[in-house]
């Protein structure tokens, strides 16, 4: 798993990025509220690891209850393609070399 530390200054305060074999590659990320300062909502996008693309998403904030989007969703795929790209690309040549070496179990 690689973990990596956004400055507090930003409305990110942690994020992370790994992979799971049922799953895809994972980047997850505490972003703050807005609206309410003293709030950080747990937003999580999954790509798929052949095309890098979103296939799913969920963040804990009331907007993307009520309408599945949520500007949160958004700044995390943003980061996902800009700040943490080396990190996404080294989780997904890891998660490739996995899958390859089970495939070779026969």
């Amino acid at each position: 798993m690689i973990s990596t530390q956004i400055p507090s200054k930003s409305m990110i305060k942690r994020t992370s990025v790994f992979y799971t074999l049922g799953e895809g590659i994972i980047i997850s990320a505490d972003i703050q509220s807005k609206s309410r300062k003293d709030v950080v909502h747990y937003t999580r996008i999954v790509l798929d690891p052949l095309s890098l693309k979103v296939v799913r998403s969920s963040c804990d904030c009331e907007g993307y209850t009520f309408k599945h989007k949520c500007w949160h969703i958004k700044l995390l795929e943003d980061i996902a393609k800009t700040q943490l790209k080396e990190e996404v690309q080294k989780a997904r040549q890891e998660m490739l070399r996995e899958e390859e070496d089970i495939a070779s179990w026969g």
